[in-house]
């Protein structure tokens, strides 16, 4: 008797192993497409210029430099980013379009800009 309480426990206990063991190897697998999904994706959408491309190799700054995120800029304290509101799907957002350097190209750097501040 206690032989065959033996060979029963044995039996479920494998096949919970056995079932365990398949659920994660299917989870592990479909993580793996989806990552290798998402890599062919972002590499066929994001198209870079030379420009941004060494933007975003630079290396990291300070904590609170301010830099625009467009052409990579350092900006000042005073000197702000060009932006727009605009409403989509019913939220707002803001579509930020640069900053003086790259929106305004027609300004001087040189020359101080007046704050409405």
């Amino acid at each position: 008797m206690s032989l065959l309480i033996y060979f029963a426990g044995l039996l479920i206990g494998v096949s919970i192993f056995l079932y365990l063991y398949s659920t994660i190897a299917d989870k592990a697998e479909g993580l793996k497409k989806s990552q290798s999904k998402n890599k062919t994706q972002s590499s066929q959408t994001i198209i870079q210029s030379n420009d941004t491309i060494s933007f975003r190799k630079r290396p990291s700054l300070p904590p609170g430099t301010r830099i625009c995120p467009l052409c990579g800029s350092s900006l000042t304290k005073y000197e702000g980013l060009y932006a727009t509101k605009i409403k989509q799907n019913g939220t707002n957002k803001i579509l930020i379009m640069g900053c003086r350097y790259c929106y305004k190209e027609d300004e001087d750097p040189l020359r101080p800009k007046k704050s409405s501040i």
